[in-house]
């Protein structure tokens, strides 16, 4: 029973450590140009810059989804598996100092973020009538991410908005985002 604990508590904890880590990612390398004269002209982070914050929310500021998309042009609202787990390593590098269990299961948490997030942010802004979108869950974290594409400094979480609650980054619906909202079919 005790390694069932060990194993669940280890997951519970990556789960949010993996939370932090996008909420992160997305608010400093999506949404900000570093200062520093070097980060500014680095072209891959220009790259991200401009891909996330300047085309995707120019894209989905005034309609938060459209038409559905043959896979493959679907990228720019997609995290590439791959690279997820291939960054994944370095900090399961450093996590193995305090824990093998940890080390080995996160990049399992990671492939499970980027899996769910890719669903969830693809329904989201392509639906394609999965059964999931029509859960209550669904609709809370695509509100959730419907208010980020109205307030691009707030919600920087997409599938599991804990690190917005952590950083006090949460947006605050107005009336009128509500009504949005409802004309959206999330609320």
């Amino acid at each position: 029973m005790s390694l069932v604990f060990h194993l669940v508590g280890w997951f519970a904890a990556l789960v949010v450590l993996m939370s932090l880590i996008e909420h992160q990612v997305h608010s400093r390398l999506m949404h900000k140009m570093p200062r520093h004269f070097l980060w500014r002209h680095l072209r891959a982070r220009r790259r991200i810059f401009t891909s996330h914050a300047v085309e995707h929310h120019r894209q989905y500021r005034q309609h938060f989804h459209d038409d559905p998309v043959p896979r493959g042009e679907d990228r720019g609202i997609r995290l590439n598996l791959w690279e997820g787990l291939l960054e994944s390593l370095a900090l399961s590098g450093i996590l193995i100092w305090f824990s093998t269990t940890a080390a080995v299961m996160f990049p399992i948490v990671v492939c499970l973020h980027h899996v769910l997030w890719n669903l969830i942010h693809l329904e989201m802004h392509k639906p394609a009538n999965r059964a999931f979108g029509r859960w209550a869950v669904f609709k809370g974290v695509a509100r959730h991410h419907f208010l980020h594409h109205r307030y691009p400094d707030k919600n920087f979480n997409v599938a599991l908005p804990i690190g917005d609650f952590i950083f006090g980054t949460v947006a605050k619906p107005t009336v009128a985002d509500w009504e949005a909202m409802r004309a959206e079919g999330i609320a």
